[in-house]
């Protein structure tokens, strides 16, 4: 049998499957309704083929992994008409995994811990605030404590305009500040380096479109611009410590597409890819050349490269 009739024929297997699959799964009774407790769980499954925290380059080399969990209490919810819509509490980690590839020296490199208060004002203005640990465990770095805020709008039918298919258009905009404690992420601070403040702003405007009955698949832009207002992106030379306002600044191309074949007492599933375009402000540039007298505290990630396109792949589950 030819290679060409091989081939053939397991493709008409895999259309079988999926044929077959689908009547099943059409076939079943209807789902049971959605987690509706006060808790509720995420995680994130993600593959990227880089890694820049804030715009400091990381890694961009070798497999990686990052798993990300997630478990969220509802502790109030408002009436219809209340101010206070809601109010919660988050508790999540979030670990990066590395196969060993300068200047990562471990395959465990960071594990973080974020603790998050939140309030919900008349459906749509969302406060946060909390307290973020960024660790270590193979020593790559060292150990960075913050405190944080963030506010987010959902402007979603504020506009008086829709896209096509009567969808709303949103920006779905935020603010974050956070105001490190102890440590700092530029690890300037051996060098005679401060503990900084951060801004970020962002927006995530995206589209909808469905293409069967059981795909559908919604394409955003998040954009995503990271600011230092204080001693956050510090080169330290050999003349002394300075700061640049511009960080970076990110903008993506993204899908996100449900998996409506999972069954729903098991969740939520999305399939979540895209890539990314990344510009790199004068000092994050510093950070990711090689070190030297002008960069005592750079990690020679991509040996001074401003703009890299990078991607990342993943599996969000929602319960």
């Amino acid at each position: 049998m030819t290679r060409k009739w091989v081939r053939l024929r397991l493709l008409f297997a895999w259309l079988m499957v999926i044929f077959l699959g689908t009547s099943a799964w059409a076939d079943e009774p209807a789902p049971p309704p959605p987690n509706t407790g006060a808790l509720s769980l995420t995680i994130n499954l993600n593959f990227p083929t880089a890694y820049y925290f804030r715009g400091i380059a990381q890694s961009n080399a070798g497999f990686q992994f990052e798993p990300y969990l997630e478990l969220k209490a509802n502790a109030y919810e408002g009436a219809e008409k209340d101010v206070l819509s809601g109010a919660y509490l988050k508790v999540a980690g979030f670990s990066h995994f590395n196969s060993v590839a300068p200047p990562i020296r471990t395959s465990y490199y960071e594990q973080d811990l974020y603790l998050t208060g939140g309030l919900v004002l008349l459906k749509r203005l969302t406060l946060e605030g909390g307290w973020n640990l960024y660790a270590y465990p193979g020593g790559g770095a060292s150990q960075v404590q913050e405190v944080f805020g963030k506010v987010s709008f959902d402007d979603s039918g504020v506009w008086p305009f829709k896209l096509p298919r009567n969808q709303d258009f949103t920006f779905s905009p935020y603010v974050l500040v956070a105001g490190e404690t102890s440590g700092g992420a530029d690890g300037a601070g051996p060098f005679g380096g401060h503990r900084g403040i951060y801004m970020e702003l962002g927006i995530d405007p995206g589209y909808t479109v469905d293409f069967t009955k059981d795909l559908s698949a919604r394409f955003h832009l998040p954009l995503v611009l990271g600011l230092s207002l204080h001693d956050y992106y510090e080169v330290a030379s050999t003349t002394g410590v300075k700061d640049k306002t511009f960080g970076y600044a990110d903008l993506a191309l993204a899908a996100d597409v449900p998996l409506k074949f999972v069954p729903a007492r098991y969740g939520k599933w999305t399939f979540t890819s895209g890539f990314h375009m990344l510009w790199l402000g004068a000092n994050n540039k510093l950070l990711a050349g090689p070190p030297g007298p002008n960069a005592l505290n750079a990690l020679n990630v991509t040996d001074g490269k401003g703009f890299e396109v990078w991607g990342l792949t993943g599996i969000r589950i929602e319960y």
